[in-house]
């Protein structure tokens, strides 16, 4: 870690699984003490201050390169802190008009309330620790019985105050979706990063049971509005059966 100041981290200790806690201690720890692109300490002295085995430490380090909080430095054994999307695209779309591929998908909501707030969302939603909720969906996408997109999205409930009452209309597909045009037409793409994605460690409705053969891709977006982070998700794709096609005004599909 470059700088004067050293991370200080807590020896993890809690019931829930020893990857989880260090990963929320990372993301806590990262987000308060260090600037995107710092290099973060090397997996020994992680493991060390942890308290936890390397084989731990890994999955933890894993989860937070899948969900875009850190990323590998320019020497590949190291890892920095990931910095905002270069190039985010120009819009702020639902899935449904991003997903691109043969046969119609149907989308099947597994669980839409209020869910407590993590250290991760709210380091991306730039949330005090006051904020105890956020309005949640999960939904699964599917082409016939297959699943091929896994949405988890969440926005601040005092954002609602502004979008379309949800309350009009049936949960029928994404939040972003139902939270309807005049809202998404106030926001910007101010995080948007795609990585390699397994189903290890936290397994989602529909993945838990393939293999590591099948190519997947996940995808981090935050939303803003008046340079407020307003909406927050992660897209668990199938690239064998779906693409994502993003950036409006030039169609260029990743």
């Amino acid at each position: 870690m470059t700088g004067d100041q050293p991370l200080k981290f807590q020896r993890v200790k809690d019931r829930r699984a020893l990857s989880v806690q260090v990963y929320d201690q990372l993301v806590e720890v990262l987000r308060r003490n260090a600037a995107p692109g710092a290099v973060i300490p090397p997996e020994v002295q992680l493991a060390q201050d942890l308290g936890v085995s390397r084989t731990v430490l890994r999955e933890a380090l894993r989860l937070l390169e899948e969900d875009g909080v850190i990323e590998r430095a320019a020497d590949p054994r190291r890892r920095q802190l990931a910095a905002p999307g270069k190039r985010p695209p120009a819009f702020s779309a639902p899935l449904e008009e991003i997903v691109t591929g043969a046969g119609a998908l149907t989308a099947k909501v597994m669980r839409h309330g209020t869910i407590s707030t993590t250290n991760w969302s709210r380091s991306l939603l730039n949330l005090p620790e006051s904020e105890p909720e956020l309005l949640s969906r999960e939904t699964l996408f599917l082409r016939g019985e297959t699943p091929v997109v896994s949405a988890l999205e969440a926005v601040p409930l005092d954002v609602l105050k502004e979008a379309r009452p949800l309350d009009d209309a049936p949960v029928s597909g994404s939040l972003l979706n139902d939270l309807g045009p005049k809202f998404r037409s106030k926001c910007v793409a101010t995080l948007w990063r795609l990585s390699d994605a397994s189903t290890g460690g936290r397994p989602r409705s529909g993945f838990a049971d393939l293999g590591p053969e099948v190519p997947m891709v996940s995808l981090t977006t935050v939303l803003s509005r008046n340079g407020r982070p307003v909406f927050l998700a992660k897209y668990l794709v199938r690239l064998d059966l779906v693409a994502l096609n993003v950036g409006a005004e030039t169609d260029e599909a990743l």
